[in-house]
């Protein structure tokens, strides 16, 4: 089989990891990113990866450019896009010139994406993914990877196909990757499970799994995932179960129905696997970067009303977050009681 060139465009927490885990392997991968100090760092020093064992640290080498330089890119077979999800309107464009003529396209990012770069870049190319790892960039040339990477692929019409296998190998031995006959109904799990966590942690200052043990925090976190089964049902989609819990409990459960207090039982008994992570949006707030609240909450609330369906707790949410972005309010525990009176 011929090596294909696979190009990870945003080599931060996400984007590091697989390029890195992709050159450990052997395999043919280049990044661009637009830190110009990290990629300076990868030039220089090369890709640190860090974790997730204590103590383990690996570093390789590949090629790094600054997405001022993608001209100079090599052709791409498999462009796997893990900047965040704001910056595809920009960034697919740039680096569509480089594209294979049967070059395949992952979002590898937080959201529902690959509408829009079937949009961009060709409905035939993209393929549907969701990340299963948290990681994060500690610095410029380093990243530090939380878990085991893993990520499901799937064709977005179900059907199984030898590209999916192909990609699977190219990623190499380093990520563990579960082909899906359901891709919709996992990129839909990981929409809900990141409406429940991500903006909700963003506008309350704490850990992911805060959102899991303490009673108001869970609240209003089951409320924003009932909303978003409900949308992604209305759009078709047999949503998977979001951390092993079904996603029809959460759309009954969540919103206050038949099942509400064994389901937070078991959402609360989930916590231990998240660890001491915070999640992205909290992080981003604190570096004060521009979150994906528009792909999370945002998207939900605009879907929303397009579907004639009440996210009450996902707008409130949003408009949170946009404050909190905007200077015009804290994040922190003092929100609670807002969100909460929301719900009723």
């Amino acid at each position: 089989m011929v090596m294909m060139h696979v190009v990870v465009a945003g080599a931060g927490g996400i984007g590091g990891v697989i390029a890195g885990e992709i050159a450990l392997a052997g395999g043919e991968v280049s990044v661009v990113d637009g830190w110009s100090d990290h990629v300076a760092a990868i030039q220089r020093d090369g890709l640190r990866l860090v974790g997730p064992a204590p103590g383990v640290e690996r570093t390789t080498r590949l090629p790094a450019w600054h997405t001022s330089e993608c001209q100079q890119v090599s052709s791409i077979d498999v462009l796997v896009l893990a900047a965040k999800a704001f910056d595809n309107q920009w960034l697919a464009p740039l680096l569509a010139p480089q594209l294979a003529a049967d070059a395949t396209v992952i979002s590898a990012q937080n959201g529902v994406n690959e509408p829009l770069l079937a949009q961009l870049l060709g409905p035939e190319r993209v393929i549907g993914t969701v990340v299963l790892f948290a990681a994060a960039a500690t610095g410029p040339g380093q990243v530090r990877l939380d878990w085991r990477p893993t990520l499901q692929i799937g064709e977005l019409d179900g059907t199984l196909t030898d590209r999916l296998d192909q990609v699977s190998t190219e990623l190499g031995p380093g990520i563990d990757v579960e082909v899906s006959e359901n891709i919709w109904g996992a990129i839909w799990s990981k929409m809900v499970m990141n409406c429940m966590s991500n903006p909700v942690n963003a506008t309350l200052g704490g850990r992911a799994r805060d959102c899991r043990e303490q009673p108001g925090p869970r609240r209003v976190s089951l409320a924003c995932g009932s909303e978003a089964v409900a949308i992604g049902q209305a759009r078709g989609h047999d949503i998977e179960p979001v951390s092993g819990i079904e996603a029809e409990r959460i759309l009954v459960g969540g919103a206050g129905g038949p099942g509400a207090a064994d389901l937070a039982a078991q959402w609360e008994a989930t916590a231990a696997e998240l660890g001491d992570v915070k999640g992205s949006m909290p992080t981003d707030i604190e570096r004060g970067h521009k979150t994906e609240i528009d792909s999370f909450s945002g998207f939900i609330s605009r879907e929303g009303k397009r579907l004639g369906i009440p996210t009450p707790a996902n707008n409130a949410v949003f408009q949170m977050v946009q404050e909190i972005e905007a200077g015009a309010r804290l994040p922190g525990p003092q929100n609670l009681d807002e969100l909460l009176r929301v719900l009723g």
